[in-house]
């Protein structure tokens, strides 16, 4: 296509400022015979209390379209599986997709590694910040044998016992699922586990239903992972709970929906199970734990 000439490119000009105020005319004429209904003003005025973004100095048509194409996705007018072209991580071979809505979480995923995993059935391991002698060990056990025995597992991977579960859990070739209180990392975490070497093999798949704007853990995204996490496990395992604390409440709040959720018979776990958490040494839990191996899938 030719480059318009100087004479061309003036015409156009004219063009636009004779139709400029035409159209605004008509958009106006539009706005007037158009019937005011609430629910319209209602839903926009809704849609801006959810933009959490920095303030921009765009027209905004960006953000409006990203609004609602979450709306009609909650309405069901749009699929929930959302695909976008490969592109790189970090600059490493790992891809940042952003995947599916969870299963019954209702809300987008971003993924690193591969997205099909989590449509697995999963154990979620859970742990509060302060865990008794006793039940360290246990843990141990715990994680050592759903390693051997090739159970998919997911977690937050962030108190020091949840920490530990995830060193012997990457001490395998099974898959490992890590639930992240923020956004995706923009290079992949070596501290205080090193994650790179299973990241690059693609054992370690993370996930987050925070997008990339979202770059602090606090209390309430901590619980919303948590929520995820449980609402994508087929099991829910909390090692301890301790007395009082938000993991407690966090059980509780499990159990009160129905949620299958499996600890240790000890003392300090005594709220948890008798509001009716049953124990992992159970015929039951460990069927749950057949149904989560990887080999099975």
């Amino acid at each position: 296509m030719k480059t318009p000439t100087k004479e061309q490119q003036r015409a156009l000009v004219r063009i636009w400022e004779t139709a400029g105020p035409e159209l605004e005319r008509i958009r106006r004429e539009e706005l007037r015979g158009k019937p005011y209904r609430w629910q319209d003003v209602d839903a926009l005025l809704d849609m801006g209390d959810h933009y959490d973004g920095q303030p921009r100095k765009t027209s905004g048509l960006v953000e409006m379209q990203r609004l609602f194409i979450k709306a009609a996705q909650k309405q069901g007018l749009l699929p929930t599986v959302v695909r976008e072209t490969p592109g790189g991580y970090s600059g490493d071979s790992r891809r940042a997709v952003p995947a599916r809505e969870g299963n019954a979480a209702g809300r987008l995923v971003y993924v690193v590694g591969d997205a099909a995993i989590l449509d697995r059935p999963k154990v979620a391991i859970f742990c509060s910040v302060k865990c008794p002698g006793k039940l360290i060990l246990e843990t141990y056990d715990l994680a050592q044998r759903l390693r051997d025995e090739g159970v998919l597992a997911i977690s937050p991977f962030h108190s020091p016992m949840e920490q530990e579960c995830l060193r012997i859990l990457l001490r395998s070739s099974n898959p490992v699922i890590w639930g992240i209180a923020r956004g995706l990392y923009r290079s992949i975490p070596s501290t205080p586990v090193d994650c790179r070497p299973a990241a690059a093999d693609g054992r370690l798949i993370m996930v987050t239903p925070f997008p990339d704007r979202v770059t602090r853990i606090t209390r309430a995204t901590a619980m919303t992972r948590n929520r995820f996490i449980a609402d994508m496990a087929s099991a829910v395992v909390v090692a301890h709970a301790a007395c009082g604390s938000k993991m407690e409440s966090f059980c509780l709040e499990l159990l009160d929906v129905g949620t299958p959720l499996f600890t240790f018979e000890h003392p300090d776990n005594a709220t948890i199970i008798s509001q009716g958490a049953k124990a992992v040494c159970t015929t039951e839990f460990a069927d749950c734990l057949k149904k989560c191996r990887c080999s099975s899938i």
